[in-house]
């Protein structure tokens, strides 16, 4: 394993901060590179100055640190989540940062992929934006700069924070190369990694009535939700399948429910039963994608003896979650797949909570997911809250890099301001947000889509922990912290696992592959588990020539260079040595 020199940086502060070398980073360094007797002369000078560098005001900064030019009025082009083509130029909250930034921006409407690669493709790169890209092909295509480290640790100090908390993030954003320059730098979400817990809804009413004994401990938390303190047995599941097709759980008097609904068929919480993770598992020391395991095939064959004996929903296989909402929301369906979040009021069009509105009285299970008989959910998470890539154009000087830096500060965790980091979510304070009486919850005075006024368009990347509280922790979300609340020590929590291996560093040619032959493995992959979970195909017949076509398209190739990257795990614990 190549030990990274940051492993130590991480706790030195800033007095490496002030000693790290700028040269190298592309464009003009103002003050030029002192050296590291001025640098360690400046510490005391910027240790103040870092609390205030993301603002407007440009404080005095160490020596080896470019400042913007104090009397230019930088223009800076941008595009994000929420920045396309009903982007309203002069927003409220585009405004508010070229107020307190002394800037002019502009947001180039560019937010589908497509129109991203047109943008790129043209050369109209933005001065800097998200964008859903590798870093290999970006540097490739010479789009995008590098970024000093001891630039962003004196600009971007709450960005830092993080990174030191999730080191996981240093090894996806720093240059392999010279580790004192960023590639690209990530926002942050924690919703995936510490809240948002994919799992399965069930009519408990219908369970009770129909005197079924799950086998698990289930706890009331509000009027309508049953929380389960364990995932349900595959057997059991089945079981209760059978008994909501065939048992006339709805008291219709016909046969006219479903069994397994779900927004398709290829879900962790299926996966689960069958004693596999979505995405990359470690498969006797080597990494493979779950399609081509001898648990999945197990997975493709219970499902086509479910599907032989009417206990799946026909329409699963159309892929549209409406349409399994529809039949739960009409009672022709007592389960389904979501996530926690769908607890929360954004998720009103959605059971549960439709189906607490329409029927007052009913019960509603969630569980973690579905587990082998004797055995343990399986379920994934993050590998990180690292969320999105902010890339900033090659053109782009270290003065003007210096203004960037202080936009990107301000626009994810308002330049430590709460008041400026909600209206960056919910538009103007008094008129279309305040907080509650406790002062730390926003509470809206006037419901915008995102996008409106320019929320969310600037800080979609800025979710840190303030802003999962301001956005989850809502009644019924709050009410089952204790089993899906990584901050509260949720007992669910203890079944998340992160990918067996990522190349996070991008030092392989995995994502250039996989980039190629993605799209035809997994038009693939789904029309063979359509066809074996419909019956019309025999799994056991088939299944090597589905590994050899998986072959020729590429497949083994592809994961070859993912063996060539340390686990992820491996890499976590290489930050304690």
């Amino acid at each position: 394993m190549k030990l990274r020199a940051l492993k130590k940086g991480i706790a030195l502060g800033l007095a490496c901060i002030l000693t790290a070398s700028l040269a190298g980073c592309g464009g003009n360094t103002a003050g030029g590179n002192s050296g590291t007797a001025d640098a360690l002369a400046t510490q005391e000078q910027g240790s103040a100055a870092v609390e205030s560098a993301g603002s407007g005001e440009t404080k005095d900064a160490p020596v080896d640190i470019p400042q913007p030019d104090p009397d230019e009025r930088y223009s800076i082009s941008y595009t994000g989540m929420w920045s396309g083509a009903d982007y309203e130029d002069g927003s409220y909250i585009e405004t508010m940062i070229e107020d307190a930034l002394n800037v002019d921006i502009t947001v180039e409407k560019a937010e589908t992929n497509d129109t991203i690669d047109l943008l790129l493709a043209s050369g109209e790169m933005p001065d800097c934006g998200w964008f859903d890209k590798t870093v290999n092909w970006m540097y490739e295509q010479e789009l995008a700069r590098t970024i000093p480290r001891a630039m962003v640790e004196y600009y971007c100090p709450k960005l830092i924070e993080y990174y030191e908390e999730f080191p996981l993030m240093y090894e996806m954003t720093l240059d392999p190369e010279n580790e004192d320059q960023f590639r690209y730098l990530t926002g942050i979400t924690f919703q995936f990694v510490d809240y948002y817990l994919p799992n399965d809804y069930y009519r408990y009413d219908w369970i009770l009535d129909l005197g079924i004994d799950l086998g698990v401990n289930v706890e009331q938390i509000s009027d309508n939700i049953y929380v389960a303190d364990d995932g349900i047995e595959l057997s059991k599941f089945l079981e209760i399948m059978d008994a909501f097709v065939n048992k006339d759980p709805n008291h219709t008097g016909a046969r006219d429910t479903v069994g397994v609904t779900a927004p398709g068929l290829t879900q962790g919480v299926f996966f689960s039963g069958y004693d596999f993770y979505t995405g990359v598992n470690d498969v006797n020391g080597r990494a493979e994608q779950y399609y081509v395991m001898d648990e999945y095939k197990e997975f493709l064959k219970g499902f086509a003896d479910m599907y032989k004996s009417g206990l799946i929903d026909p329409e699963i296989i159309t892929g549209d979650r409406t349409l399994s909402w529809e039949k739960v929301n009409n009672q022709t369906a007592g389960y389904w797949i979501t996530s926690t979040n769908a607890l929360n009021s954004w998720a009103v069009e959605r059971p549960p909570l439709t189906l607490i509105e329409k029927y007052p009285d009913v019960k509603i299970l969630a569980t973690p997911g579905v587990k082998p008989d004797g055995g343990e959910v399986k379920a994934r998470t993050n590998e990180s809250p690292a969320y999105g890539s902010f890339f900033v154009n090659a053109n782009v000087d270290d003065q003007k890099l210096a203004k960037i830096l202080q936009f990107l500060n301000y626009t994810l965790f308002g330049d430590g301001d709460l008041d400026i980091h909600a209206s960056l979510f919910y538009g103007e304070k008094g008129v279309d947000w305040e907080w509650d009486e406790t002062g730390e919850m926003p509470v809206k005075l006037n419901v915008m889509p995102s996008g409106k006024k320019g929320t969310w368009t600037f800080g979609q990347y800025g979710q840190d922990r303030d802003v999962t509280r301001w956005t989850t922790y809502e009644p019924l979300f709050v009410a089952g912290l204790k089993y899906w609340s990584a901050e509260e020590n949720g007992s669910w929590m203890k079944w998340q696992t992160i990918p067996y291996k990522s190349d996070i560093r991008s030092e392989t040619d995995y994502a250039t592959i996989s980039s190629e032959i993605s799209s035809d493995v997994w038009a693939y992959v789904n029309n063979y588990c359509t066809e074996a979970v419909l019956g019309q195909i025999d799994v056991d017949a088939t299944w090597d020539d589905y590994l050899a076509e998986l072959d020729r398209m590429g497949y083994n190739k592809m994961m070859d260079e993912l063996e060539k990257v340390e686990p992820l795990d491996d890499i976590i614990a290489s930050y304690g040595k």
